[in-house]
């Protein structure tokens, strides 16, 4: 079927056809509302990238365009739609984190990053589907909408954990989404969706009305077409403190050495992907390879080598949380927000969900399940040596790129191509345990299938990941688009 052209719009484009009158918000509003209704669920498998609809987006639109024709225009992003994943607050729709037991569990007030967005302008369109409590980064299934499909290929995954959020956008259901990253949750959709994923350096986003998995590793980002759209939205959802946009285009990419990391491309990829690894890897490394090089001379970026970081170093200095901090995060979420909330069937009678009774409804394997009711509480010895373990990486990181004089890393998001059951990233460890921030940008296809590389730089710096990124964005030859849906 051919590609649909709300397949391929960029916010960039809606706001030129806003700004010369071709359409309104409501209009816009709708066409995404009917793709929803008329493709999301169809087919088998279905896409299931929607949670639910936002039923007051029609009504927010036309309010926004009441602002445009009286003059007021609040942000580049007027007007403009999005999706959030299911697990960031927005009023009117329920945050259920993915889980059954949270389906009328609505939060009082926006999250930060909505709360902002809405200020700009723009329009919460509807929820999307995630791996529960965002726990899984290589699939996204949920008790409350099940699997999200590959739009590639149905039979094959979309990533995790905000699979929905990448999607909902390559489907044409929106122009750009919301998602959260804890160890690769918004870059892994973004490169198996062929879509741009953005995850801010640690600490510069707000985490208010978002429910979390491990609040040291966890990022709100956006998944959207181009790196120009990402960080403009990304701008608008942090209230304009950071000016990432400009940053990035005041950056001197003639002053910046990078350094390719190869390793990653060794990384296992699941267990269904082991037909036929070695002849995708070694065209996905070709592809990669021409990437670099092309990028490197085309703007003059010095090159470096870094051995230092290796897959071990990566491993034992780059270290996560732990992750043994999930129930407690989460009941002391659902303990202090203010919220609606109905009981399911079966749940025990309460003014909030019980973390406890929301497992009995979950998607999650029974050992995940089990080690979370059993996780000590927190604060406890182990978890505060995991978290100064973890502070202790993000140091040696920044001290080593320091030290080398490296600007930025460039290594491959994914180690092969999506695959039944799989579709994982490669070394996302390295930005997300250490609060770098990394952004993920679309190179090409192999075997029909979208591959991309990571431009990662050390925490703070995202201006000059998102310029690296720009240009890395710049030097590919052909767009990565998936299959046709409607018209």
């Amino acid at each position: 079927m051919t590609l649909s052209p709300w397949q391929t719009y960029s916010v960039a484009d809606l706001r030129r056809l806003l700004t010369d009158g071709t359409v309104t918000s409501a209009e816009i509003i709708r066409t995404y509302l009917d793709r929803i209704d008329r493709f999301d669920r169809a087919g088998s498998p279905p896409l299931n990238s929607i949670v639910d609809i936002d039923r007051t987006a029609v009504e927010h639109a036309r309010a926004r365009d009441r602002e445009r024709a009286a003059g007021r225009v609040r942000s580049p992003l007027h007007g403009i739609p999005f999706v959030v994943k299911t697990n960031i607050a927005a009023t009117g729709l329920p945050a259920t984190a993915g889980n059954r037991g949270l389906a009328s569990y609505r939060p009082r007030t926006d999250a930060a990053v909505v709360r902002e967005l809405r200020a700009a302008g723009t329009i919460v369109l509807a929820s999307a589907n995630m791996s529960e409590f965002a726990w899984h980064g290589t699939f996204t299934e949920s008790s409350i909408r099940g699997i999200t499909a590959n739009i590639f290929d149905t039979a094959r995954s979309a990533g995790g954990s905000s699979g929905g959020s990448a999607v909902a956008v390559a489907a044409g259901f929106a122009p750009i989404s919301l998602g959260t990253d804890s160890c690769g949750s918004v870059v892994g959709p973004a490169v198996h969706a062929g879509l741009v994923g953005f995850r801010p350096s640690g600490g510069a986003v707000g985490r208010s009305g978002v429910i979390p998995l491990s609040p040291s590793q966890d990022v709100v980002g956006p998944i959207g077409r181009t790196v120009r759209d990402i960080a403009e939205f990304a701008d608008l959802m942090t209230g304009g403190r950071h000016s990432w946009l400009a940053g990035a285009a005041a950056t001197d990419l003639t002053e910046l050495t990078t350094a390719y990391l190869t390793w990653p491309f060794d990384t296992p990829s699941g267990r269904s992907a082991a037909r036929g690894r070695d002849s995708r890897s070694a065209r996905l490394r070709a592809l990669a390879d021409h990437m670099i090089d092309t990028l490197t001379r085309e703007y003059r970026l010095r090159r470096a080598e870094l051995p230092e970081l290796d897959a071990a170093f990566a491993r034992d200095v780059l270290t996560d949380s732990g992750w043994t901090d999930a129930r407690h995060s989460i009941d002391m979420f659902l303990e202090r927000t203010p919220a609606r909330y109905e009981p399911g069937a079966g749940a025990r009678r309460g003014p909030r969900p019980d973390f406890a009774d929301l497992l009995t409804t979950t998607a999650l394997d029974r050992d995940t399940a089990a080690a979370w009711l059993a996780a000590p509480p927190i604060p406890n010895p182990a978890h505060d040596a995991a978290l100064a373990k973890q502070r202790a990486g993000r140091r040696a990181l920044t001290a080593l790129l320091a030290r080398r004089g490296v600007d930025v890393l460039i290594y491959p998001t994914a180690p092969d191509i999506a695959h039944p059951g799989w579709a994982g990233t490669a070394a996302a460890g390295i930005a997300s345990n250490t609060g770098a921030p990394s952004v993920q940008v679309p190179i090409g296809a192999v075997a029909g299938l979208p591959v991309g590389l990571t431009v990662t730089a050390a925490p703070g710096c995202d201006a000059r990941a998102l310029a690296v990124a720009a240009a890395l964005e710049a030097v590919v030859p052909n767009a990565v688009h998936p299959p046709g849906i409607g018209s």
